[in-house]
């Protein structure tokens, strides 16, 4: 038989009932406002988000000369673009590395410390087998690196430091040089565990092969250039004065330069026997109406229309009349 409950449980039941919709009431509303939430300061972003636009905008210039670099030397188009421009612990991405790959450790003057460049062994074999005569295949690798496959890699990673030093001619000069390379992760500690990188990660395709490829700044690294990145109005207003300067040079030069001008009443066909036989007073017919435009040349290029008259002296003159645009001049 069920216990049967007194008037002062009942009570207290209902009470308690009460308070736990109360409660959740309480706790919707903290939810709308807003809940407290624990902060690790230890993974607090380090970078701003002016200087990762920067870095994104750095790197998207370098994925493009190295694009260009890479289908000189494989013979083959190749593409490459920034996909992401990512802050996270150093752990955190050493230990997403998969071995064998190839990690390019760097020194980048006036930068702090060292870089890294994480090319994996996908793009790696399928440079080696361009390189060497093959089809760009890319196969899942199982063995290390051979010693000549280590050589042929050092060799073209240098050429692309140099690259990357140029796309950091927007923000500084830079001293790249290569310092070693790796092949496994765990020997490729440049920063502590918990120090904050950013990780750049470009998306290269060459034939039907598509990897990615990762550099690792440290935020020590950046100390130097810190202000730089940081002031994106300094470095757009820089680049600004800068292309404004070379168009202002460009223009004063093209400005003075002298262009042969020549005003063409008509062409006619002669054979090479009358020729021969043309003399002084002899008279050549032309198909040209007296009242239609004659072209004028600048150089051997047509640019406008005019008409012929005379000027004080009994000089003769060409009135422009229009202008020859580009679709005429195809035409």
């Amino acid at each position: 038989m069920s216990q049967i409950l007194s008037q002062n449980e009942i009570d207290e039941l209902l009470n308690t009932l009460t308070g736990d919709q109360s409660s959740l009431a309480l706790s919707k509303e903290d939810e709308k406002k807003g809940r407290v939430r624990d902060f690790d300061f230890r993974m607090a972003n380090k970078f701003p988000k002016e200087q990762m636009r920067t870095l994104r905008v750095v790197f998207e210039g370098f994925a493009r000369s190295m694009a260009t670099h890479l289908s000189g030397v494989m013979r083959t188009v190749c593409e490459a673009e920034v996909v992401s421009v990512e802050e996270q612990a150093f752990s955190e991405f050493n230990n997403s590395l998969i071995s064998p790959v190839i990690l390019a450790i760097f020194n980048f003057e006036p930068l702090y410390g060292q870089l890294m460049m994480q090319v994996p062994s996908g793009i790696v074999d399928a440079i080696i087998s361009r390189v060497f005569g093959g089809k760009a295949i890319s196969t899942e690798r199982n063995k290390a690196f051979t010693e000549i496959e280590l050589v042929t890699v050092e060799r073209l990673l240098r050429q692309v430091l140099r690259l990357l030093s140029e796309a950091w001619e927007k923000i500084m000069h830079a001293e790249p040089s290569l310092d070693r390379l790796e092949t496994s992760p765990q020997f490729a500690q440049i920063v502590p565990p918990n120090e904050t990188v950013a990780i750049i990660t470009i998306k290269v395709i060459i034939r039907e092969m598509v990897d990615l490829i990762n550099i690792c700044i440290p935020h020590m690294a950046m100390e130097p250039v810190a202000k730089e990145l940081n002031s994106k109005v300094r470095f757009e207003g820089h680049m600004r004065r800068k292309y404004e300067s070379h168009e202002g040079t460009i223009t004063q030069r093209l400005a003075n330069t002298e262009v042969t001008l020549h005003a063409v009443l008509d062409e006619t066909v002669a054979s090479v026997n009358d020729l021969i036989n043309l003399q002084v007073g002899d008279v050549v017919c032309l198909n040209h109406g007296v009242n239609r435009d004659i072209t004028v040349m600048a150089e051997h290029i047509p640019k406008f229309k005019g008409k012929v008259g005379m000027v004080g002296g009994g000089r003769f003159a060409v009135r422009v009349t229009d202008i020859i645009k580009e679709e005429r001049e195809h035409e």
